[in-house]
């Protein structure tokens, strides 16, 4: 595997470069219905966009996977050739969904689809010559379908979402929480909410899920988090416990 490690910081050309190149819209909701809407991004720090919620779901992994540093959503368009009714060779512009930079790896062009049977003569085309542009880029391209992950890592992924801003209280119990952990070795979330007189369980809990989600900590995401997940702190190789999920499932090990 080629491990290019990307540590870019100063992203002000990426910025500029590869803003959104589309508005989401509903425009053929009539042809294909999907939802759209947007979030703020705490890894971007903008508001990011989706026209669906297989895009919604990716996005959402992104920003709990501590190996993705940069992800740009709709960022170049890509010229599609085709032959008029006049016999005019002409273009119409693809823009393919995300860009992402990830710790050790190429920058990854995506194109997202709701399951490996979307697919057509369009589908084919549009990969060949995104394809073709990633390689003139210095990039890779695939195909990734979100929601063929486990119910449970879908469901753990969005929940975490909810618990990735950092908290005024968190700074004033994050050592005393994360002492605990090295002295016990791993702990359930019950157990450890339980176990600070001075604290309330109601406020260490949250605190348990936005380490958990921001990769402080190991958990099994096969598994549904709840009270009796069990949390470890990280391995000497400092992987976000997503990290071999991500290759498994979207296809990043070469």
């Amino acid at each position: 595997m080629e491990t290019l490690l990307w540590n870019n910081d100063n992203w002000i050309k990426e910025d500029k470069e590869l803003l959104p190149k589309r508005r989401v819209d509903n425009k053929i909701s009539w042809q294909r219905p999907h939802i759209i809407g947007s979030f703020y991004s705490r890894k971007m720090k903008r508001i990011i966009e989706y026209h669906s919620l297989n895009e919604c779901l990716f996005y959402y992994f992104l920003e709990v996977d501590v190996s993705t540093i940069r992800y740009y959503v709709q960022p170049i368009e890509v010229p599609i050739p085709f032959i008029s009714k006049n016999g005019e060779r002409k273009y119409w512009l693809h823009v393919p969904d995300v860009v992402v930079f990830r710790k050790g790896y190429m920058p990854l062009l995506y194109q997202i689809k709701e399951s490996p049977e979307d697919l057509g003569d369009k589908f084919h085309l549009c990969n060949k010559y995104c394809g073709k542009m990633a390689v003139l880029k210095g990039w890779k391209y695939d195909v990734i379908y979100p929601k063929t992950l486990p119910k449970d890592v879908i469901n753990n992924i969005q929940f975490l979402q909810g618990y990735l801003r950092e908290r005024s209280l968190y700074s004033s119990i994050r050592t005393d929480v994360l002492f605990k952990v090295i002295v016990h070795g791993s702990m359930s979330v019950a157990d450890l909410s339980h176990s600070f007189p001075s604290y309330s369980a109601a406020d260490i809990k949250p605190f348990l899920y936005h380490l958990i989600a921001t990769g402080e900590v190991e958990i099994n995401m096969n598994e549904p988090i709840s009270q009796f997940t069990v949390i470890k702190l990280k391995g000497s190789a400092a992987t976000s416990p997503l990290n071999d999920l991500y290759e498994l499932a979207f296809g990043t090990k070469e």
